[in-house]
């Protein structure tokens, strides 16, 4: 009687191994990658949105000052300062990064602050004021732009 063998060997070959190591490996990364990237996604929108909600901060206090002033007392002197009252000395002020609200008590308020890039411009049309504002922040920017006619 003759005893035969069978050459079969159960189990997996260390090729077999390491491609479902490799193969697992990829899944896991992209995986943990998802979180991440909504993570990095929300993060810029909210400094998108905070930017937005200090530039129309910004804009409003300068429309709120200069929409009841007296036209006769406006002086625009270009392109980074704006007199509201030349009699009281009201006036808006853009040094550096930072725009400033001195007002008629003789208190200096900073309104808004940007990094490099960031712009405040007056021109004065008749009636009208053109204001530009654009404030940076990092590599994100947001451009306001308004045309005011004071009432009086």
């Amino acid at each position: 009687m003759v005893l035969e063998m069978k050459n079969k060997s159960a189990g997996f070959t260390l090729v077999e191994l390491m491609v479902v190591v490799v193969v697992l490996g990829l899944v896991a990364l992209i995986a943990s990658q998802i979180p991440l990237f909504s993570l990095s996604s929300w993060t810029k929108g909210s400094e998108r949105l905070k930017l937005q909600r200090d530039a129309y901060y910004a804009m409003f206090m300068v429309q709120r000052q200069l929409r009841p002033a007296r036209v006769s007392r406006i002086e625009v002197l270009p392109p980074y300062t704006l007199i509201v009252d030349q009699g009281t000395g009201k006036r808006f002020f853009f040094e550096g990064n930072k725009l400033f609200y001195y007002n008629d008590a003789g208190s200096e308020e900073l309104v808004i602050e940007g990094e490099a890039g960031t712009q405040f411009d007056v021109s004065r049309d008749g009636n009208t004021v053109k204001i530009n504002l654009t404030l940076t922040r990092g590599n994100v920017d947001i451009t306001l732009t308004t045309v005011v006619e004071p009432r009086n």
